[in-house]
C-alpha cells in the first residue's frame, strides 16, 4: 500500500512517502508518487488511486485560485476531505494557518499539517502516519524530539524513517518523496521545497 507520513518540527512541517505500489498483495512498481507539490501547498496520499486522487485535488485547487486567490490548510483540508470521502484515499496535507486577513492577502502564515481519513473525518494533531507501515513510522516519529529539529533536520530523519520501516514492512519502500514548507519568519520569507532521494 505504501506509507506516508507528516511531521511538524520547529521551523516548519514536512510531508514525506514512498514510491512502493503493492496491488493483491505484490509489489506492482517501486516508482509510484505518494507526495505532490501544488504550488504553496502539498499533499501525500496512499490508497487505491492515488493519481486520480492528486488529480482531482489539483483541479479543485486551480478552480479555487481562480475564484478566491490562495489557499489555506484549512481549505485544502475540506477539498481532500470531500475528495478522500468519494474515493477511499487517505491523505496528509500541508499549507499556511491563515488566521487574519493580512495572512490571507499576502500568502503569509505558520506552516500546518492535516490527516484526512478514508470516510472524510480529519485530524490536526501531527505526527502522523498512514499506510501498509503507519504504526511503524508512528512509533519512530513519537519517540523523536521534532520540536527540536529544523526542517533540514526533519528532511533528514524521515528519509532515515522510511529506510527502517522498509525493512519490516514489505507494503513500504526505501524511496521517498519529501516536501516541506517552511514558516514564514521575521523576515517574511518562507519556502516549499519537493526532494527525492532512493537507497
Amino acid at each position: 500500500m505504501a506509507t506516508i507520513v507528516g511531521l511538524r518540527c520547529r521551523d516548519g512541517v514536512v510531508l514525506a512517502g514512498d514510491r512502493v505500489l503493492v496491488r493483491d498483495g505484490r509489489i506492482e512498481s517501486r516508482n509510484r508518487r505518494h507526495v505532490f507539490d501544488f504550488d504553496d501547498v502539498g499533499a501525500a496520499a496512499v490508497g487505491s488511486d492515488v493519481d486520480r486522487f492528486a488529480d482531482r485535488l489539483a483541479g479543485e485547487l486551480r478552480s479555487y485560485r481562480l475564484d478566491r486567490g490562495s489557499v489555506s490548510v484549512a481549505v485544502l483540508e475540506r477539498l481532500a476531505s470531500e475528495l478522500a470521502s468519494g474515493t477511499g484515499m487517505e491523505a496528509v496535507v500541508a499549507g499556511r494557518d491563515r488566521d487574519d486577513e493580512g495572512e490571507r492577502e499576502n500568502g503569509t502564515g505558520r506552516a500546518a499539517l492535516r490527516g484526512v481519513y478514508a470516510d472524510g473525518s480529519t485530524l490536526g494533531d501531527p505526527p502522523m502516519a498512514l499506510g501498509s507501515g503507519a504504526s511503524l513510522a508512528l512509533g519512530q516519529l513519537e519517540a523523536a524530539d521534532l520540536d527540536s529539529m529544523s526542517v533540514a533536520e526533519a528532511e533528514t530523519f524521515v528519509h532515515d524513517l522510511f529506510e527502517t520501516v522498509a525493512e519490516r514492512d514489505p507494503g513500504t519502500g526505501a524511496e521517498t518523496d519529501v516536501w516541506t514548507l517552511s514558516d514564514t519568519t521575521s523576515e517574511g520569507t518562507s519556502g516549499a521545497e519537493t526532494d527525492t532521494t532512493g537507497s
